[in-house]
């Protein structure tokens, strides 16, 4: 039954966070959980902690716990008993740790009231109840400070590091901690069996319900969560998703083999197939198929002969499911980790891809960018029989107006003439490139040699028009001279014979006094 615990903090006071990653060793623990606790209990008196969204949200634990408090209850009573697994520790630990910290005791309080009441509800005393309660927030309290003490917060289940610690504290450790103090605290106010045998149905439950309910809650609310279940990959998570359940439904309905072995093949589907949140999905339906069919008296536990097993049989349930968790859950991580670095490293190749194509100086395309885009544009122009027109753009004496201005000074130059040549030479679907120090290009399908003309005009105006001072220039500003070349690719030619045009064009502007346009 259940509850949570601690700590207070920063970031995103309305939305549930998404678990972030990081490993961080505290030298100091005993500071820290000091510290989280401090920053707990001023948070939570803050105003500005709580919001309309926040309050909603926090409504919506109480009746959350206490219906996973009932469900353990009602599944204990149908197993004679026995606790099969107990959900509402890991419904407030998902809960509890991708709220801000701020509001940690809020939802504390709020899950110790509905664990207890459920208790009551059924029939146990207040004081056996609230023992009950307390025992069982203590899991979640030691789980939540010392996660977020070793691992940062909010927490990231997808990380290996952080999975196999949530394992060790929460699942195994945390766990063991509750079902001692539970076990306890029932015995010393109603006589039962043995304090190590109730333990030991308490242990198993409980490690159960928190392994598998806290990291679904966890991951339902990351958005990434439902990508499986969206239009383009519902029928695929559905077909593998329903494969792992008719397998665990042929496993846990026969009783005259053991072929629960033959369910390992059905959660390695899943891992490879749908990663982490399906793997969890699958480990959910499976656990509760498994114990719920031993207990109804079916599956291949019914093996194990003798009168009054079934205690003995969930236990073996128990600890498939275990095994099922602790085997798949590192498994779906690790290839979750890989996916994400093979994406990283396609995203990093194609992002260096780009660099080697860019002028790091002007932002535009590069030689080599130029040339492989001005081919495939006079293969495209061959196959359409469109003109194609080349503009080489140069700036006037601009030696002289960087040994004046400097180079920071040159180099703002030069940015200018891209922009203002881009901004002109994209308008027509056209592409700009530096292809050498003061020299530019713009690639300009499907225009003739009017239209080009025209194109090189309006940059010519525009570069006057930034009003570059220029000492040197007879303008008094930074100019530049265009040379304009368009044809129609014919079978004899090749695209050098377009670019040589275009280079005696603005020879020719050059020559005639520069600050112009010369078209061949």
């Amino acid at each position: 039954m259940v509850t949570f615990s601690t700590s207070a903090t920063t970031p995103s006071p309305d939305e549930v966070l998404i678990p972030g990653e990081s490993f961080k060793p505290v030298a100091e623990p005993e500071a820290g959980v000091l510290t989280l606790l401090g920053e707990i209990w001023q948070g939570c008196w803050q105003g500005d902690s709580w919001t309309i969204a926040s309050i909603l949200r926090l409504a919506w634990v109480f009746p959350l716990v206490a219906l996973c408090s009932w469900l353990g209850i009602v599944l204990s009573h149908q197993s004679e008993g026995v606790a099969t697994i107990w959900l509402s520790n890991g419904m407030i630990f998902g809960l509890l740790i991708t709220q801000p910290k701020r509001r940690w005791l809020a939802y504390f309080i709020a899950g110790l009231t509905a664990d207890t009441l459920a208790d009551m509800v059924y029939g146990d005393s207040f004081r056996i109840a609230i023992g009950v309660s307390l025992a069982n927030s203590i899991e979640v309290i030691t789980s939540t400070l010392l996660l977020t003490l070793w691992f940062d917060w909010p927490l990231d289940l997808s990380k290996r590091k952080s999975l196999v610690g949530f394992l060790m504290v929460s699942v195994l450790g945390a766990t063991a901690l509750t079902s001692a103090l539970g076990a306890w605290w029932t015995l010393l106010m109603v006589p039962g069996p043995a304090w190590w045998q109730m333990f030991r149905t308490w242990y198993l439950g409980d490690m159960l319900g928190m392994a598998v309910l806290a990291p679904l809650v966890i991951m339902v609310q990351r958005p990434a969560f439902f990508s499986m279940f969206d239009r383009r990959h519902l029928s695929h998570t559905l077909l593998v998703l329903s494969t792992t359940v008719v397998v665990a439904a042929l496993v846990f309905t026969h009783s005259q083999d053991p072929l629960i072995f033959f369910m390992f093949p059905a959660f390695l589907l899943v891992a490879f197939r749908l990663g982490l949140p399906g793997t969890v999905v699958n480990i959910l339906l499976v656990t509760l198929m498994a114990i719920g069919f031993t207990v109804k008296g079916h599956g291949p536990l019914m093996l194990i002969s003798g009168e009054h097993m079934l205690l003995h049989r969930v236990v073996i349930a128990q600890i498939f499911a275990a095994v099922g968790i602790f085997t798949m859950f590192p498994v779906a991580a690790l290839l979750e980790e890989k996916e994400a670095l093979k994406n990283s490293l396609a995203a990093s190749e194609e992002r260096f891809r780009n660099l080697a194509h860019i002028d790091e100086l002007t932002g535009l395309p590069n030689r080599r960018a130029f040339n492989l885009r001005f081919e495939s544009a006079w293969v495209d122009a061959f196959a359409s029989g469109e003109p194609l027109a080349v503009v080489i753009v140069d700036a006037d004496r601009f030696k002289q107006y960087n040994d004046v201005v400097g180079h920071l000074g040159g180099d703002a130059c030069l940015r200018s003439i891209a922009q203002t040549i881009a901004g002109i030479v994209e308008e027509t679907a056209g592409t700009a490139a530096r292809i050498g120090g003061e020299e530019f290009a713009a690639i300009l399908p499907g225009t003739t040699p009017e239209q080009a003309r025209n194109i090189a005009e309006k940059i010519r105006v525009s570069v006057i028009g930034l009003a570059l001072q220029h000492p040197f220039s007879p303008c008094g500003v930074q100019t530049v001279s265009l040379g304009v070349a368009a044809l129609v690719p014919q079978s004899d030619q090749s695209s050098i014979n377009l670019m040589r045009l275009a280079d005696e064009a603005l020879y020719v502007a050059k020559s005639a006094g520069r600050n112009q346009v010369a078209c061949s």
